[in-house]
C-alpha cells in the first residue's frame, strides 16, 4: 500500500512537470506577440494623455472672454455698477474723502478705462463721500432718520463721535416729523461739540393742505416736499428739446390751491431729453409711515426693491403711533415692503 502511494506521488509530480514544460512552450512561441500588444496599449495610453492635456491646457488658458473697461470716473456710483455689471465686472468701492467731488462721485478707478480684462475681475472703484465735515451742518427741513445717518456716515470715519441730544416736537406750519430748529446752530466747529439737540414739527392739527404751484421746479426737490407730507407722486415724463427743461415739472394734477390729505396722489408730467426720457430715472424720495396704534412695541423693517435690486433702508423698534420718514434713493418702478415684527403689512408700488 505504501508502495502505490508513492506512486500515486510521483505520477503527480510528473504530470505538474509536463504542464510547467508546456507552458513555457507557450510563453516562448507567443512572447513576440505579447510584448507587440504592450507596446501598443502603452502606446495608445501615451496618445490619449497628450490629447486630454492638450484640451485642459486650452481650457485652462482660454478662460472667460475678454471685455473692455468702460470709463465710469466722474459718474455716480449706482450708474457706475450699472455699467460695470453689463460688462460683467465686479465692483470694490472704496469711499474716501474729497472736497472738490460731490458724494457718491466715482474719482478713480483700476483697471484705467480702456483696459482689456477677462469678465468676473474685480474693478477697484474709489468714490468719494464728499467734503470733510468740521462744522454742523443745516439740519432743518429733513428728518430725524436724516440726521441720524448723516451723524453715522460722517463723524463714524473721521473718528469724530456726535450723538443727537434732547428732541423737543412743537406744533408748526411745517410737515409732521420735520426739523425746524437746532442746537448748537448750524456752521458751529465741531470741536467740542458732543450732540446736536432738535425741535421737530408736530404738524397742523388738520393733516390737509392746499398744494402749492410746482411748474417749473425740479421734480426730485418736489417730490421730497411732498413726501414728508405723506403725498405720493405718479411721475409722467413728456420729451422737451430744452436742456434747462430736464428734470423740470412741466405741469400737475390736481392744480395749485386743491386739498388734498396724506396718502393722496398727485401727478406730474416732468419734461426730459430725448436721450433721458427712456431712461430710468433715480429719484430722492422720503418714505412715510404711521405704525399702527394697536401696537405697543414693533421691530418696522422697510425694504425698498428697483432695478439696481433690494436693499433695505430701515430696521427699528418703534412705539405703536410714531410716524416714520426715511430718505432714500431709487428709481422708478420702486416697490417698497414694509414689515412688521417679519411679517408683510404693507407692499407700495411708487413710479
Amino acid at each position: 500500500m505504501s508502495g502505490d502511494y508513492y506512486a500515486r506521488r510521483r505520477g503527480f509530480f510528473r504530470r505538474m512537470g509536463n504542464m510547467f514544460r508546456l507552458f513555457q512552450s507557450y510563453v516562448k512561441s507567443k512572447s513576440s506577440l505579447i510584448i507587440r500588444n504592450v507596446i501598443i496599449i502603452l502606446f495608445l495610453f501615451i496618445i490619449v494623455l497628450i490629447v486630454v492635456s492638450v484640451v485642459i491646457f486650452w481650457l485652462v488658458r482660454k478662460g472667460p472672454p475678454e471685455v473692455t473697461v468702460p470709463k465710469v470716473t466722474e459718474k455716480e456710483l449706482i450708474e457706475g455698477l450699472i455699467i460695470l455689471q453689463k460688462k460683467g465686472l465686479h465692483a470694490i468701492i472704496d469711499p474716501r474723502y474729497f472736497s472738490e467731488y460731490p458724494q457718491n462721485t466715482v474719482v478713480e478707478q483700476v483697471p484705467a478705462p480702456g483696459s482689456v480684462v477677462r469678465e468676473g475681475k474685480d474693478v477697484k472703484l474709489i468714490v468719494s463721500k464728499g467734503p470733510i465735515i468740521s462744522i454742523v451742518e443745516d439740519y432743518t427741513g429733513k428728518t430725524l432718520a436724516y440726521v441720524n445717518n448723516r451723524l453715522q456716515e460722517i463723524f463714524s470715519f473721521q473718528g469724530k463721535t456726535i450723538k443727537i441730544g434732547n428732541i423737543s416736537y412743537v406744533i408748526s406750519e411745517l410737515p409732521k416729523g420735520t426739523i425746524i430748529g437746532q442746537y448748537p446752530p448750524p456752521n458751529t466747529p465741531i470741536t467740542n461739540v458732543e450732540s446736536v439737540d432738535l425741535i421737530i414739527s408736530k404738524g397742523k392739527e388738520i393733516q390737509a393742505f392746499r398744494l402749492d404751484d410746482y411748474v417749473g421746479h425740479n421734480v426730485n426737490e418736489v417730490m421730497q416736499i411732498l413726501a414728508l407730507r405723506g403725498i405720493l407722486v405718479q411721475i409722467v415724463t413728456e420729451e422737451v428739446i430744452d436742456p434747462s427743461k430736464n428734470g423740470i415739472i412741466i405741469s400737475q394734477n390736481p392744480p395749485m390751491d386743491t386739498l388734498v390729505n396724506r396718502n393722496d396722489t398727485v401727478k406730474f408730467n416732468v419734461g426730459y431729453l430725448p436721450s433721458e426720457r427712456e431712461k430710468d430715472r433715480l429719484y430722492a424720495r422720503v418714505l412715510n409711515f404711521d405704525v399702527p396704534a394697536e401696537f405697543e412695541e414693533v421691530m418696522v423693517r422697510i425694504i425698498v426693491k428697483d432695478k439696481i435690486g433690494e436693499r433695505e433702508i430701515y430696521d427699528a423698534e418703534s412705539l405703536g403711533g410714531d410716524n416714520i420718514s426715511v430718505p432714500f434713493n431709487s428709481y422708478s418702478n420702486t416697490t417698497v415692503y414694509i414689515y412688521l415684527n417679519d411679517g408683510v403689512f404693507e407692499v407700495r408700488k411708487l413710479e
